[in-house]
């Protein structure tokens, strides 16, 4: 690692062990221009604690399923306009819609953790029972009458 002048420089093995990214990951996003390393006179590449940042953001945005165009596209976009109006413009257009779209996703996320614990409830009353988990021999099971059974539980309890 060598360091110019607060800022730490790593060649791509370093940056990998340290940002948690494969090297080939981190080779893809300088290809799509995510991160942009400098280079020595000798021609080695190194990235600083910007790139490491940018690196680690873009797997955060990756683990949140946002697709790496899109990524590039807030990483890239703003170097093809002339002017900040236009590349503020639409910069908050793709932000504001990639805030729509986690929204979304954070709602379906907070449905399933619903259905996760209301199942969670009805797995409860199964425990201590005796009978083999099938609709024959425990057709009373709360698994298989209950009035707002989740989709979770009968997909647990269903015949196959």
């Amino acid at each position: 690692m060598a360091h110019n002048g607060d800022s730490k420089m790593y060649k791509i093995g370093e940056l990998s062990k340290v940002s948690g990214l494969s090297v080939r990951t981190l080779r893809g996003y300088e290809e799509l221009g995510i991160i942009s390393p400098s280079r020595s006179d000798g021609g080695t590449r190194y990235y600083g604690d910007a790139e490491l940042a940018i690196a680690q953001l873009a797997m955060r945005m990756r683990e949140l399923n946002i697709s790496v165009e899109v990524i590039k596209t807030i990483a890239t976009r703003r170097r093809a306009y002339e002017t900040g109006d236009q590349s503020s413009t639409e910069m908050m257009g793709i932000l504001e819609n990639l805030t729509d779209d986690l929204r979304d996703q954070a709602a379906a996320i907070l449905a399933m953790q619903d259905e996760l614990r209301r199942t969670v409830r009805l797995l409860k009353g199964c425990q201590g029972c005796k009978n083999k988990p099938t609709p024959e021999t425990c057709p009373d099971c709360p698994m298989q009458t209950s009035a707002d059974r989740p989709d979770m539980a009968q997909m647990i309890w269903q015949s196959t």
